[in-house]
């Protein structure tokens, strides 16, 4: 994502990650593609409190604010491959990381804002979990749908805020496992990075509190921009008929 959010002609951009040294190679790429972008590099772990706030603290000592956070940490551990035979401590560990750790980012970004009314944007990749279950991947797939609510109730509370969930199709990272390496289709990296980017734009701020992916064809998402929001689309929900009145004894 870091790539397209260059080409985009952002002023500056933060790094956030665990790994110093590859941070390090990352900014350095920045510089040599455009010399002129300010940068920052931090490394944390997101699913710790003070870490998390240190880094902001030292983006607003840098940049003042950032407008844009784009989210892509993610951890898939423990598996079973039934839920009796999984590891507690590494089970649990997908949800410090897709679920507090996201949150803690989220929160931290929001405080930073210089005003309650500064428009911000924040894409929060996502995973396939709405589709199916995985037997093998409770851990990952559970904890990943904290992060696609969390894009809902930012959405709620900050109407200057658009908060989307992204999933990116299969990419060729070091967590896609088998089968899916090599049975599947891949989605190239650039493409979730320029998808990443359009979500900060204007004619896609009607997604907010909404999962997308990364493969659609955007063009046909939004000439659908009034059948999704009458139908509040894309989002995490459920559907049946519970009787004419349950909304109101609810």
């Amino acid at each position: 994502m870091v790539p397209a959010f260059v080409k985009s002609g952002v002023k500056g951009i933060a790094l956030l990650a665990t790994n110093a040294e590859k941070l390090a190679d990352t900014e350095r790429t920045v510089h040599a593609t455009d010399p002129a972008i300010e940068t920052l590099t931090c490394a944390l772990d997101i699913s710790d409190a003070r870490s998390v706030e240190n880094a902001f603290a030292a983006i607003k000592d840098k940049f003042g604010h950032s407008d844009i956070l784009a989210h892509a940490a993610g951890a898939a551990s423990g598996d079973g491959p039934k839920l009796h035979e999984t590891d507690p401590e590494k089970w649990w560990h997908n949800f410090e990381v897709n679920g507090k750790g996201t949150y803690l980012l989220i929160r931290a970004f929001l405080r930073q804002l210089p005003t309650p009314d500064t428009p911000a944007a924040i894409v929060n990749v996502s995973s396939w979990q709405p589709f199916f279950v995985a037997p093998q991947m409770s851990g990952y797939f559970i904890s990943k749908f904290i992060l696609d609510n969390l894009s809902t109730y930012v959405a709620a509370e900050y109407p200057n805020v658009v908060a989307t969930s992204l999933f990116p199709g299969l990419v060729p990272t070091d967590m896609l496992r088998e089968p899916f390496g090599t049975l599947f289709e891949h989605t190239s990296a650039e493409l979730v990075g320029s998808t990443a980017v359009w979500l900060c734009h204007e004619k896609a701020k009607f997604l907010s509190g909404r999962w997308i992916s990364t493969n659609w064809d955007m063009e046909d998402l939004v000439s659908r921009k009034e059948e999704i929001i009458k139908g509040d689309l894309l989002k995490l929900t459920l559907k049946g008929s519970f009787g004419a009145d349950i909304v109101a004894r609810l």
